[in-house]
Order: C-alpha cells, then sequence, then structure tokens
C-alpha cells in the first residue's frame, strides 16, 4: 500500500513537470499531432526571411534549461536551431503503452431486441437449455396470479425469438409453448403459434396438443379429426400422452353415441397408466348408460368436463371451484353454455388472469340483464356477477356524468368484494374516457385516479387528482396518490417530487404498519431515496413476517439472473419468487428482490407495474371515495 501510495507522487510530479514545460501556451489553440510538422517547420525555415532586429522571439526552453544556467551554460535569449526531434509531448505520447479497455461482460451490451413488438430480447431464453425451462415452468402457478407478471408472462411465451439452446427442430420448444399456452387459458393465441407450423407437420405431441386446443376453442368435430390422426400413429408417441389421445378418442366416439367404442377407450386408457379421473368414470357410464357420481377432488380439466357432460354434468359450483384455466374460459365463450354458468365462469376466469379485461366487458355487454340505472343504485334485484355486467353496461350507456360517476364507483365496489378490483378499474377507463374532470365531480377525483392507474393512463390520473383541489372538495387533498404515479409511470423523468406528500399521510396514521413497511420496500427496491419521516414511520413497527416467502436459494438464483441479464430467467423466477397470490400476497424480502431483478435486468416499466400493484389495493383512501 505504501509502495502504490509514493508511486502515486511520483506520477503526480510528473504529470506537473511536463505541463510545466509543455511548449504550448495558454493563448494558444490546441491542434492534433502531426509526425511531419517538423519536415514543414524546416522548409518553412529555408523560405522565411530573417526576422527584424528587435523582433519578439519566444525561445522553446528544455526542461533541464534552468540548471544549464546556472552552470553558466546556454544563453536563453538567442533562439535555439532546429531541432530534428519531435516536442517532448510527442516522446511522451510514443513511449506511453496503448491504452487497454476495461473488459466488458455479456451482461454490459445492449441486447438486440425481438422484432415482433414484444419489447423484448431476442436472445430471451439465455442462460437456460429446453429441459431447465421445462423444469422451471412446470413449479410455477400458470397463468399467475400476478396482473403485472401475468402481461409480462404472455409476452415473454408468445415472443418471436430464438429458442432455448437444446431445442432443435425436433417440436420440443414448440410443444412446450403450446402446453403453456394451454394451461393459461390462452387458446387463441396457441391457434396462432401452430398455424406458424410448417405445413405436413406429424410430431404426435404437437398433433396431440393441436386437438386439445382445438377442443378448447369449441371446435370438438375438428379436434376428433386431429386425435384420429393421432392414435393411428403408433410410433413417436410417449406412452404418458397415449392415455390422453385414447381419452380423447372416447370422448369423440361418446359424441358419436358409440357407447361401445367409449368404454373399450376407457379399458385401454387404464392399460395405458391414465390415473383415474371423472373422465375414466364418465367413460364407463356412458358404456352402460348410467349416470355417474363424480367427486371432483383436485382440479377439473377441460376434457373431464366435456366427457362428465356427455355423462349427466356437475353441479356449476364445483365446475366453478375446481375448472382449470382452460375449462373457465372455453366455458365463458361458448355461445351453448347456460349463462347461469357461463358469466361467473367468465368472471373466475379474468380472477386467474385467464381473461383479459376487454373480453369481460364484451360478455358482460351479451348477458347482462336489463335494469335501470336508479333500480341499480337503489340496490335492485339482480346480485353477483349478473349485478356487476348490468352495473358496467348500464355505466356505459350512461350520458349524465353524475349518474354515470355513480354507476362506475357502484360496479367498482361490487367488483371489489367479489376480489376483481384491478380488473374492474382498467374495464372502467374506457366508460370513463370522454369524462373531463369538473369540479361537480370532484367527488370522483379519487375513483378517476385509481381508474387511471390501473390502467397505465397517468396522466388521466393526474388530471383527475388536480382535480381534487378545488375548494370545498370533500376528503381533501389527493396528493399522496401522485406518489403512486411517480412509481408507476415508466416514462417520468423528474422523480421523487411527490414523496413528500406521504408524510403527511403516514404521520397521521392512514397507513397500515404492514403497508408502511410495504410502501417502504417497494420505493427502497426502486432505488428512491425513502423520506426520512417515512422510515421513521415505519420503523416504529416490527418489520411483518406473513406473506409468501420461496424456497432457500431462489431468491438467490433471482440475483444471478437479473446480473447476467437473462430475462427469461429472471420472469420466471420472479413468478416463482412471488408465489400464487402475486405481489400483494409477498412476503416483504421476496417483493422487494423481485422488482430489484426486473429492474436490473432492464425490465424498468415492469418493475414499477409491479410495485404499483403492491401498493394500489391498501391506498389510503378519503371517506368521499
Amino acid at each position: 500500500m505504501r509502495f502504490k501510495f509514493h508511486r502515486g507522487i511520483a506520477l503526480t510530479l510528473a504529470v506537473a513537470i511536463l505541463a510545466a514545460t509543455s511548449p504550448s501556451t495558454a493563448g494558444e489553440s490546441w491542434q492534433p499531432f502531426n509526425p511531419f510538422a517538423d519536415i514543414e517547420r524546416k522548409k518553412a525555415a529555408k523560405r522565411a526571411p530573417a526576422p527584424a532586429a528587435g523582433a519578439e522571439s519566444r525561445p522553446y526552453l528544455s526542461p533541464m534549461a534552468g540548471k544549464d544556467n546556472a552552470a553558466g551554460g546556454s544563453d536563453q535569449s538567442a533562439p535555439p536551431a532546429p531541432r530534428d526531434t519531435p516536442p517532448r509531448d510527442t516522446v511522451m505520447r510514443e513511449a506511453l503503452p496503448p491504452a487497454v479497455p476495461a473488459p466488458v461482460e455479456k451482461g454490459d451490451i445492449a441486447p438486440v431486441m425481438a422484432a415482433d413488438g414484444s419489447g423484448l430480447p431476442h436472445e430471451l431464453w439465455r442462460g437456460l437449455t429446453a429441459e431447465a425451462l421445462e423444469k422451471l415452468i412446470s413449479q410455477l402457478e400458470i397463468p399467475p396470479r400476478s396482473p403485472a407478471l401475468h402481461g409480462l408472462w404472455k409476452r415473454l411465451i408468445t415472443a418471436d425469438v430464438t429458442a432455448p439452446a437444446g431445442a432443435t427442430a425436433d417440436g420440443k420448444f414448440t410443444a412446450l409453448r403450446l402446453e403453456v399456452l394451454y394451461r393459461s387459458g390462452l387458446a387463441a393465441d396457441a391457434a396462432a403459434e401452430i398455424a406458424k407450423q410448417p405445413p405436413g407437420a406429424s410430431d404426435a405431441l404437437l398433433t396431440l396438443l393441436t386437438a386439445r386446443n382445438e377442443l378448447a376453442s369449441g371446435k370438438a368435430p375438428r379436434a376428433c379429426e386431429i386425435v384420429q390422426a393421432a392414435t393411428s400413429a403408433k410410433t413417436g408417441m410417449p406412452p404418458r400422452l397415449k392415455g390422453q389421445a385414447i381419452l380423447m378418442s372416447g370422448y369423440c366416439a361418446a359424441l358419436a353415441n358409440d357407447a361401445a367404442s367409449a368404454g373399450l377407450a376407457a379399458e385401454l386408457a387404464r392399460e395405458q397408466g391414465e390415473p383415474p379421473s371423472p373422465g375414466l368414470e364418465a367413460l364407463d357410464a356412458i358404456s352402460i348408460g348410467s349416470k355417474p357420481k363424480i367427486a371432483v377432488t383436485k382440479q377439473l380439466s377441460l376434457l373431464d368436463y366435456r366427457l362428465v357432460e356427455r355423462a349427466g354434468g356437475l353441479p356449476h359450483k364445483d365446475v366453478l371451484q375446481r375448472g382449470e384455466p382452460a375449462l373457465l374460459v372455453a366455458l365463458a365463450n361458448d355461445a351453448a353454455t347456460p349463462v347461469d354458468l357461463g358469466l361467473p365462469a367468465a368472471e373466475e376466469a379474468a380472477k386467474l388472469n385467464a381473461l383479459a379485461p376487454d373480453m369481460l366487458a364484451a360478455i358482460y355487454r351479451a348477458n347482462a340483464n336489463p335494469e335501470t340505472a336508479d333500480t341499480l343504485l337503489a340496490g335492485g334485484k339482480l346480485q353477483g356477477a349478473f349485478r356487476r355486467a348490468a352495473l358496467f353496461k348500464s355505466a356505459e350507456a350512461e350520458q349524465t356524468p353524475m349518474k354515470k360517476t355513480r354507476l362506475v364507483r357502484a360496479f367498482i365496489d361490487d367488483a371489489k368484494r367479489n376480489g376483481i378490483l384491478f380488473l374492474a378499474l382498467q374495464m372502467a377507463a374506457p366508460v370513463i374516457a370522454a369524462l373531463n374532470p369538473q369540479p361537480e365531480i370532484s367527488w370522483f377525483a379519487e375513483t378517476g385516479a385509481e381508474i387511471g392507474l390501473a390502467s397505465g393512463q397517468y396522466d388521466l390520473a393526474r388530471r383527475w387528482i388536480a382535480t381534487a383541489n378545488v375548494q370545498g372538495r370533500p376528503g381533501g387533498s389527493l396528493d399522496h396518490w401522485l406518489a403512486l404515479a411517480d412509481i408507476a409511470d415508466p416514462n417520468l423523468t423528474d422523480r421523487g417530487q411527490s414523496l413528500n406528500a406521504l408524510d403527511t399521510v403516514a404521520q397521521s396514521g392512514r397507513f397500515r404498519p404492514d403497508d408502511l413497511h410495504r410502501l417502504a420496500t417497494v420505493l427502497d427496491a426502486l432505488s428512491y431515496n425513502v423520506p426520512i419521516p417515512l422510515w421513521e414511520a415505519a420503523s416504529r413497527t416490527p418489520q411483518p413476517t406473513t406473506g409468501y416467502l420461496p424456497e432457500t436459494g431462489v431468491l438467490s438464483e433471482l440475483q444471478d439472473a437479473a446480473k447476467k441479464k437473462e430475462f427469461g430467467r429472471t420472469v420466471l423466477l420472479a413468478m416463482k419468487s412471488l408465489g400464487p397470490n402475486g405481489a400483494e400476497g409477498a412476503h416483504m424480502i421476496a417483493l422487494g428482490d423481485s422488482i430489484r431483478a426486473l429492474k436490473r435486468a432492464g425490465l424498468d416499466a415492469d418493475a414499477r407495474r409491479l410495485g404499483l400493484e403492491a401498493l394500489l389495493g391498501a391506498w389510503p383512501r378519503s371517506t368521499a371515495n
């Protein structure tokens, strides 16, 4: 350490000496180094006339000139003879070794983005083999319950990018994508993926998945045509899939009222090792013409439901509680589904993020019972999903601003009680799009801010917040809502200015202790300078220990993936870290690490969306709201 210190002093002195002896002056402009400068100077000196007597000359002083004078050496008044060597700064420049650039890690290089509009890099699956990807996905709750992660998940799995290492032309990666799209209830996206496959693709796994997707899309005859070709191909089908293919062929036999073939299919499926299921019991019952007694213990698949439906059906309650996402979406989109099953199934699918807000809105419009706005606001006779559908449709049709805002607020309140607040706020955004914030409806400002934030229309949220500052508005200022807009908006340039409004809210006790810790966690993960009063308010209570926390090692893997810019792996590990209930149900540590990882991996907008999701449901609201 001492050697390095003295060496640094020596280098500093050397630089100072060179600066003192440089031939340039402050009045001269810097010129680039010219290696032929001396030759040009000699030629110019021969052509130029001798300087006149008394003319001002500026001799070049060598670093040792002072020493020579002290010894009675050279005279500084006379100009030196032309030099054959370049100036000293040139010598020093040539003597220094070439600069060695700092090593650049692969993760520091800006990724090449995919051309499909997903906003994700082309090397999305870097760091994952096909086998590792399949294993990781098998451990996840699909579709993710977090709305923020679901949007990212859908972009991830539908992106047109390079396949993971080891995913060759044998169709394994395509089959994996079709499987997870089906499990996510995204039959339309799976159909688009199938359409990309080359004509004549005969992979048995791909064929079976295609047949299942046709069934999910409500095209049972087409599914039967495909599965017949799949079961005829004895080669290339793994044993574990033969049972599923035989079950589907049994369903096709049941559609054709062929009881004997249905019973034979049940026997063959058992021989292939197919475990007991409602579908097998239904095939047995169909073969003998009886009605089965079926108890659904875990999850009801789409194929199981269709088989049981042919045998007599199940109570709607069991279907709604146990149905897989693909089944719930299929029921919601099938015109033949009874309305008292189809409409609640649509809401259950939306809760799982298997149905988009605009799709649920369309189903509401198609199935809403007629009831006047005044009757709905007074309570009315409708209940559950039918009341929410009627409120939504009535709010869309209403033209009076006051009544429209009251209907929207009633719809959001009802949706919140049913666990679909975030979804309802997104659905309400087009309803109030043409509604100008005005003083006479300033009571609605907080709801307008919520709608703007949930739908990603942050300027809309700020306009409604500004409306709340009118004199006499019940509930007071809404400036603390600007902090949520600050957190969520990825395009904001001047950050942190709105955080001061949180101090007053925190000091007044309007945040619950757990929510205060959650707020500090999100701000810290997004690299904000958390206001000291906010830290102090949070420190007065112990940090919560509730919420989902993944097994040991997952969070370390998440940090490693983010550091290496392994985008796909980062997203999947964030899903695994947050657990089945998304950002709101995650442990503080898991929430903070997931936001940091997404931000570090370059997914800043998604990290901010996750932070908003973690806070919006418990954000302090005024009594007027």
